[in-house]
């Protein structure tokens, strides 16, 4: 039996600019996905997934291009499949089961990563159950890498953040499939408001991407302004300077604003938080999902609506519990 974790994830700068190539500035934050795998001695799978409501779902290999289309499966299926093929394992003589656990602290469809946190989490236990070579594990590069596959089969147009963000731990400057780690001497400490709006993240991504379409000298000069907010972040990140990173974090917002991306209820919630917060803005897609304020005004918060997401920033990205 193996059980891996990944944390979740906050993008402090950056959003929706990323699917373009440009840089932003990620942190991993201490809520876990738990993937537990045991291997089985014969060919069938059971999948236990309490917060989607599957209980002892049992099937066998040949059937997941059918559960593929089922919403609450398409994830876990896409992952199982590309994970095997990748081990080799789908030209082995026959596919060996297992059983398979996931639990998570992170709420789904809110902007907190639990995507990306199933995926990884779930490449590390299997590959690591299933490694009969030896006890060498795929570093995180390689994790980030598979979990992006399959994140992008699933919501389509991924620009890695997620993946990467979760596999790392800490704040990271992320571009392209390229990580630096941001020299932080102590994590800020932040509150988290949950709109409990969902939104459709491929129809927010394809609004923007049709908006580039339209106007793409404007575009072209916001990608421009977006990669300027998140050098000034990292500068100010770095030498501690909150109130600083506070404005670069407001003016973030704005931008997002500007490219319809935001809503009523995440703007009350922003404006409330800066009441006593030198920053906030929303985290993510947009249109519903989470906002991120700086230092504790969870009271604020919730009086503008928002349920608040007790979580801090925290170092440690995808590992095995032992």
């Amino acid at each position: 039996m193996t059980t891996a974790s990944a944390p979740g994830k906050v993008i402090l700068l950056g959003e929706h600019a990323a699917v373009y190539g440009n840089p932003v500035l990620v942190a991993s934050v201490d809520l876990r996905t738990y993937v537990t795998v045991t291997r089985r001695n014969d060919d069938k799978f059971l999948l236990n997934n309490t917060d989607l409501g599957i209980e002892n779902f049992s099937f066998e290999f040949s059937e997941i291009p059918k559960l593929k289309g089922k919403k609450n499966l398409s994830l876990t299926m896409e992952g199982i499949e590309r994970i095997f093929e990748y081990m080799g394992m789908i030209e082995d003589d026959g596919i060996i089961g297992m059983n398979l656990d996931i639990t998570s602290d992170i709420p789904v469809a809110s902007g907190l990563g639990s995507s990306a946190s199933v995926a990884s989490a779930l490449v590390l236990a299997i590959t690591t159950e299933f490694n009969e070579k030896s006890n060498e594990k795929l570093n995180k590069n390689e994790i980030a890498n598979l979990a992006w596959d399959i994140e992008n089969i699933v919501h389509k147009k991924s620009s890695g953040v997620d993946p990467f963000a979760v596999a790392y731990g800490g704040v990271i400057r992320y571009k392209k499939g390229e990580v630096e780690r941001v020299n932080v001497k102590k994590y800020p400490k932040i509150t988290i408001g949950n709109s409990e709006l969902i939104s459709d993240t491929g129809e927010v991504v394809g609004d923007v991407m049709r908006l580039k379409e339209s106007f793409p000298e404007f575009f072209c000069n916001y990608l421009r302004s977006m990669a300027a907010i998140v050098d000034y972040g990292q500068k100010f990140m770095e030498e501690g300077d909150l109130e600083k990173f506070g404005e670069i974090m407001n003016i973030n917002h704005g931008l997002l604003s500007s490219i319809g991306v935001s809503c009523p209820k995440l703007d009350r919630m922003v404006w409330a938080a800066r009441k006593n917060s030198p920053g906030a803005k929303l985290c993510g897609a947009g249109r519903g999902g989470i906002m991120i304020a700086l230092g504790d005004v969870g009271k604020e918060i919730e009086k503008a609506g928002g349920d608040v997401i007790k979580t801090k920033i925290c170092d440690e990205g995808v590992r095995i519990d032992e």
